[in-house]
């Protein structure tokens, strides 16, 4: 009776632990979801390779996609695709977070490194950026605090800790410069100011 007991133990054991095991991959290759290895459901910790795009739960490492990378859940690394990542849990960026169109985080971000689209960088929710945030079109980061540069025709930040650079730029408190056609810095004394604003 022992025997038995202890036999259905080990197995529901083994049984679970490859379950647990079964969702994360050290390696991802993708055409486009479902026509992916393995399938979106796992976390992948090391590298993500897509051909069109892929798309998985959590992504730890390389992220790289010749159109685009969706993350549902959390993003730790490097993220380079030809039009696009998205990205819906937490995201920290190592060094690198590019894309030919746009970049666009929903919850949480810490980006440490460099931002670039030639479209937008999007940052949804509260947000550190520590470098250089750069989009041919626009940086929307309402909600993060900038230590560093944003670069882009329109600029919007909730704290920036450096500058902005563009046609419109904006930010609710602005310790650094800010140079443009107009500027906006709501906790200033120059609220708004065409080519410089300073705020300290």
């Amino acid at each position: 009776m022992n025997v038995k007991i202890i036999f259905f133990t080990l197995l529901s054991l083994l049984i679970f632990q490859s379950k647990a095991f079964a969702i994360v991959s050290p390696l991802s290759v993708s055409i486009v979801p479902p026509l992916q290895f393995p399938s979106s459901e796992f976390t992948v910790t090391g590298a993500r390779l897509s051909l069109l795009w892929g798309k998985h739960k959590d992504i730890y490492g390389l992220d790289i996609g010749a159109i685009g990378n969706i993350t549902e859940g959390n993003f730790v690394g490097i993220g380079v695709s030809g039009i696009f990542n998205l990205t819906n849990g937490k995201t920290t960026i190592l060094g690198l977070q590019a894309a030919g169109l746009a970049n666009v985080n929903t919850k949480e971000s810490k980006i440490f490194g460099l931002q670039i689209a030639l479209g937008l960088n999007q940052n949804d929710a509260a947000s550190t950026m520590v470098g250089l945030q750069i989009a041919a079109l626009a940086n929307l980061s309402g909600f993060s605090n900038i230590y560093g540069a944003q670069i882009g025709i329109y600029n919007h930040a909730l704290e920036v800790y450096g500058m902005q650079i563009g046609l419109v730029n904006s930010a609710k408190n602005l310790h650094g410069l800010q140079i443009g056609l107009l500027n906006f810095n709501e906790g200033g004394v120059f609220r708004v100011s065409p080519i410089l604003n300073v705020g300290f």
